[in-house]
């Protein structure tokens, strides 16, 4: 498995592309950066699935967009989707100045519902907090993609529509803190972690 990650400079969101180096087969976490960009840095990598962390403008900016160019099926929570569709929830008109409607998602994963294709097997796991709608997926039980769940030494905030503070303190202790300590965390915005460092340095959120 490879991870690529492309960082948006003016908003300093993630995109991660994920993929088999065997059979080229990828996933496109968050596309909060331009086609081009992401087209670029995927090289030979087929663009298969999209998926989304939660329903903020900075995570979804390019995603309709990234879409109609490779013809990839988008995977969500239930409620990510569902979000997606309302401008005032996904902060699209403050954020882009301009309100963005997207379709719902093509594949909605539950909680603890896995997905698998070729050599990647991907787990769902629900983090409500930030929004309503969050969710981190867990690739090969190794590499985590979190959004804006957890941070380096940090959390999310909550006091932006649907999000709550006590929903995503319990989000991270009683899901997050329980995986492997090795399990490498890959954030929405800012460099990569460990569950194991987070338990013991995150200055919100302790173990």
């Amino acid at each position: 498995m490879k991870i690529k990650t492309v960082n948006n400079l003016y908003t300093d969101e993630n995109t991660y592309i994920v993929y088999d180096e065997e059979e080229k087969n990828g996933f496109v976490i968050d596309p909060g950066n331009s086609v081009l960009q992401i087209i670029k840095a995927a090289g030979d990598v087929k663009i298969k699935y999209i998926i989304i962390t939660h329903c903020h403008y900075d995570h979804i900016e390019f995603l309709e967009e990234l879409r109609e160019a490779t013809g990839a099926k988008l995977i969500s929570s239930k409620k990510a989707s569902q979000n997606i569709e309302d401008p005032r929830i996904s902060l699209t008109l403050t954020g882009l100045g301009k309100p963005m409607v997207c379709k719902k998602s093509d594949i909605i994963l539950e909680d603890g519902e896995e997905f698998n294709e070729g050599k990647l097997n991907i787990k769902c796991i629900y983090t409500p907090g930030h929004t309503d709608c969050g969710a981190c997926y867990l690739f090969n039980q190794k590499n985590l993609f979190v959004g804006d769940t957890l941070f380096l030494r940090n959390c999310g905030r909550w006091d932006l529509p649907t999000g709550n503070e006590k929903t995503l303190i319990g989000s991270i202790k009683n899901k997050l803190y329980k995986l492997d300590d090795d399990v490498e965390v890959y954030p929405g915005h800012g460099q990569k972690t460990s569950v194991g460092y987070e338990k013991k340095f995150n200055f919100i959120v302790k173990a």
